[in-house]
């Protein structure tokens, strides 16, 4: 691709059309299509998302007035689309996600972790709350209806590895067996994914995690490891989880730290008795990405406002918004990651026919953001200062 090329037509062509094509053929999501086909399905969503489209007829509309655009998506009513987002099965658009996926993979980028914490995931899922008078199917509560997003998150890659969408009331745990998978990775998740059954099948498997625990878990002590003196973690120690009927075989390794947000300690517990106990601090800090990588596509592609009620039209919309969001990190290594991420998807979504030559002319000429200043956190100030004085570093009056 040259620098000639519409930024359009760059995102359409990180596409991969072979395994796009044998995704349609395996589904037959094309049978009996003539016009709106799949690829001009996927077109007009990614449309609809980079520019946050509200509603069908407003995404017709747009199209109706951009002869460039047609080239891409055809023509059609709003009632067509809405059939199409609802009949055709999301397993094709799930297929080609993993696909761009899978390209996207091959851009390891630059490591920003220590090579000695190995592969790091992390699994958590997210609530798109829906209106339960439209969308009934999506049981979550009495009154209330939701999707979950169970997603497991790459650390260093900087994207999601996999994704499964259900209804809201499907707790996380029952997920985790499709999820975590992979020997010698290290899983991280928090207290929602607690299963003491699950954590002795990971250490004999030898799946490694990373977890908090509960203010309540009951610990068996079986030795003390020694912690650095003035550092951020208050103890460090081999116990075994689990009371009665709940004891693990296993031992596991608990690392006590403080809460930097309220200053109030909490247990880390894991398997990997390699690590110091910093470092699994550090590790543990590090499941917020995927609460920020949750927040990016709720606020800037189009999933927490559906074109259609049904379970289709709904997993439609959210793996062409996973698709599109592969394709744009894409982009982003094209153009050069030092650019802001998303100073760049704004710029894309205001000019879908500019030239990438412009894209990267109009990225050079952006300002780095300023930092923010920091709250003042006295909580967090007074145990720090409390540890200090405990071990000395600070003389007493």
């Amino acid at each position: 691709m040259n620098d000639c090329t519409t930024v359009f037509e760059t995102l359409k062509g990180f596409l991969p059309m072979n395994l796009l094509e044998k995704a349609v053929d395996e589904t037959d999501a094309d049978h009996g299509t003539k016009k709106f086909t799949v690829l001009r399905q996927l077109n007009t969503m990614m449309y609809a998302h980079l520019v946050q489209k509200d509603s069908l007829r407003d995404i017709v509309t747009g199209i109706m007035a951009d002869q460039k655009l047609q080239k891409y998506t055809g023509t059609i009513s709003f009632s067509q689309l809405s059939r199409k987002n609802s009949d055709r099965d999301p397993d094709v658009f799930r297929r080609i996600f993993e696909a761009v996926l899978a390209k996207l993979k091959k851009h390891h980028g630059i490591r920003i972790i220590p090579g000695s914490w190995g592969t790091l995931k992390i699994l958590d899922a997210t609530i798109i709350r829906l209106c339960i008078s439209l969308f009934p199917w999506a049981d979550y509560r009495e009154t209330k209806a939701a999707v979950k997003v169970h997603t497991l998150y790459d650390v260093l890659l900087g994207y999601p590895d996999q994704i499964i969408v259900t209804e809201g009331i499907i707790h996380d745990k029952e997920k985790m067996d499709s999820l975590i998978t992979k020997p010698n990775i290290t899983y991280i998740f928090d207290r929602g994914y607690l299963d003491y059954k699950e954590f002795d099948r990971y250490c004999k498997e030898d799946i490694f995690f990373i977890t908090r625990l509960k203010k309540n878990a009951v610990m068996e002590l079986v030795s003390i490891n020694s912690i650095s003196q003035g550092g951020p973690v208050l103890s460090d120690k081999e116990v075994i989880l689990g009371g009665f009927y709940t004891k693990m075989q296993h031992s596991l390794r608990v690392v006590e730290v403080i809460d930097s947000s309220t200053g109030e300690p909490f247990y880390i517990a894991t398997n990997r008795f390699d690590l110091t106990g910093e470092e699994i601090a550090e590790i543990y800090r590090l499941r917020w990405q995927i609460e920020l990588f949750f927040k990016w596509i709720k606020q800037h592609l189009k999933i927490k406002k559906f074109y259609g009620t049904s379970f289709n039209a709904v997993l439609n919309q959210i793996y062409t918004a996973l698709i599109l969001f592969c394709l744009l990190k894409l982009m982003h290594i094209l153009v050069g990651t030092n650019h802001n991420f998303l100073e760049m998807v704004r710029l894309i979504a205001g000019g879908l026919w500019n030239t990438i030559a412009y894209l990267k002319k109009s990225l050079s000429t952006v300002k780095p953001p300023g930092r923010k200043r920091k709250r003042f956190n006295w909580k967090r100030e007074y145990v720090d200062f409390y540890i200090q004085c405990m071990f000395g570093k600070v003389s007493s009056y």
